[in-house]
């Protein structure tokens, strides 16, 4: 059995031209190795073997064929590691040398049952260049082709870099190198992911953050190592949803994966390698922001005019509906692509660097410990804003809301740690206030945009000022229920 590392990075189609001149290929030890390639997947009707999260693959390599099986892994920013099998295809399905019990019996079941049928296909050039390194090599694989999947295609242009001995310094390094100066993505669907979603044919969904996945049992950076990935995945999932549909949901679960990347980065600051928070937050926030002027449009269009639209025909707001649709649409364009230039692929590698750099693991006491430490803190942080926001000032809310936002985050990292019940009590209660104090700040960033929108047009200002009015009723049941809702946060007690 080998296990294949690699790191698959998506190149957008004008940047293969700025690929083929990078100083990064003279280095390499030989000319490129070009080869076009064709690899048929193969799953039973009801798709047996993406259930089992098992590929497997015939592969045309000029005269050769080869069958490769590959057991999945969860891959996080564009990396994954899995172990595969890959040996000569004589013209018949052998799985002798699949030294995984569970894997051999199941792919020999579905052969003598006569299931397996080819489900999709891929068609690619690649060109693969070979680095030295200590050890070992690490090769550089550029794919462009066509998936092709019940009669529908989709475009593969990617880069690939696999360890071949190597140690996986280099590989950070080299893609770093490279998306330095080209317009790449972390991609963490492989071909065969992919494949399959053309072969389902439905619409992408979003996907909410997951419970958290750390383990009592565990240390600090083990912790941190858990969580981060977690909100990787949670970010991608998204990013590819948000790349191929026009959804909102998308946009706000890629906001809400980042900003909870960032509350890790600061729960856990005293586990992570030096200087490692400092860098990666002024990214994390770049990001979040080339999201948020899109996802404030869209909270503008579904949470304020929408509701001011309702059983009423009122023209001018319908005019400011539609200007902001085509406001909406240019910073979409922009959105897409900031996900597209190289600054995604440079985060996340970024990110996978400093997981690999954490120290040695701690004991479980010592998480318990920081976990005690950073939720004290954020709560005492999040009372002080709440005196201070008791005479119902706006700014004053807005800063509450965040300290909120930050005690929320913590408190649903470090559950696993404490009771259920405690957690669900704590949660619930800073949900509900961080949902009221929303809306004032939604109202709040709405202004800007509509008055930017409506320009010297009088009759579009008096619609903004309907739309205003409109809101007003919530706004002051808001903001006059802040004594209730400060006197709620004040009695909430942390989970222990």
């Amino acid at each position: 059995m080998g296990r294949e590392t690699e790191l698959k990075l998506a190149l957008a189609d004008h940047g293969w031209r700025a690929f083929a001149r990078h100083p990064l290929l003279r280095d390499a030890i030989a000319a490129p190795h070009r080869q076009k390639l064709r690899n048929l997947y193969f799953d039973t009707p009801d798709f047996t073997l993406r259930r089992q999260r098992i590929a497997l693959r015939l592969r045309q390599a000029g005269r050769r064929w080869l069958q490769t099986v590959k057991c999945a892994s969860a891959a996080s920013a564009g990396l994954s590691s899995r172990p595969e099998w890959e040996q000569p295809f004589s013209g018949k399905f052998d799985f002798s040398q699949v030294d995984d019990a569970a894997v051999r019996s199941l792919l020999e079941k579905l052969r003598d049952g006569g299931t397996l049928a080819t489900v999709f296909d891929t068609r690619f050039e690649r060109r693969e260049w070979r680095f030295a390194g200590t050890g070992g090599e690490l090769l550089l694989m550029a794919d462009r082709g066509v998936i092709e999947a019940c009669g529908k295609q989709e475009v593969i242009s990617e880069l690939e870099l696999e360890l071949a001995g190597a140690p996986i310094e280099m590989l950070f390094d080299v893609a770093g190198r490279l998306a330095q100066s080209l317009p790449l993505r972390a991609e963490s669907r492989s071909k065969a992911q992919r494949a399959y979603d053309l072969v389902d044919g439905t619409p992408p969904v979003a996907t909410r953050a997951s419970r958290s996945p750390i383990d009592p049992k565990h240390g600090t950076a083990s912790a941190f190592r858990t969580v981060a990935l977690d909100c990787i995945t949670h970010y991608q999932a998204n990013e590819a949803g948000a790349l191929q549909s026009d959804a909102p949901e998308f946009i706000h679960q890629m906001r809400v994966a980042l900003r909870r990347l960032h509350s890790a980065l600061r729960l856990f600051s005293s586990v992570l390698p030096e200087g490692a928070a400092a860098d990666l937050a002024p990214r994390l926030r770049a990001l979040a922001r080339d999201l948020g002027e899109l996802r404030d449009r869209d909270v503008l269009q579904s949470e304020l005019l929408s509701p001011a639209l309702a059983g009423n025909d009122d023209r001018d707001i319908r005019r400011l509906a539609a200007a902001l649709r085509d406001a909406r649409e240019q910073t979409r364009a922009r959105m897409l692509g900031a996900l597209q230039d190289g600054r995604q692929a440079r985060l996340m590698i970024a990110l996978l660097e400093t997981l690999y750099r954490l120290p040695p693991d701690d004991d479980a006491g010592s998480l318990r410990k920081l976990a005690h430490k950073r939720l004290s803190r954020a709560h005492a942080r999040m009372l002080d804003a709440a005196r201070h926001a008791s005479d119902g000032d706006i700014a004053a809310l807005h800063a509450l809301r965040i300290d909120i936002k930050r005690l929320r985050y913590a408190t649903e990292f470090f559950s696993p740690l404490f009771g259920a019940r405690q957690s669900r009590q704590a949660l619930g209660a800073l949900v509900d206030a961080q949902e009221q104090l929303g809306f004032l700040n939604d109202l709040s960033q709405a202004g800007p945009h509509l008055l930017a929108v409506a320009g010297n047009d009088q009759a579009l200002l008096a619609a903004v000022s309907r739309i205003a009015t409109h809101h007003l009723p919530r706004y002051r049941k808001i903001v006059g229920d802040t004594p209730k809702l400060l006197g709620r946060l004040a009695r909430m007690r942390l989970p222990h």
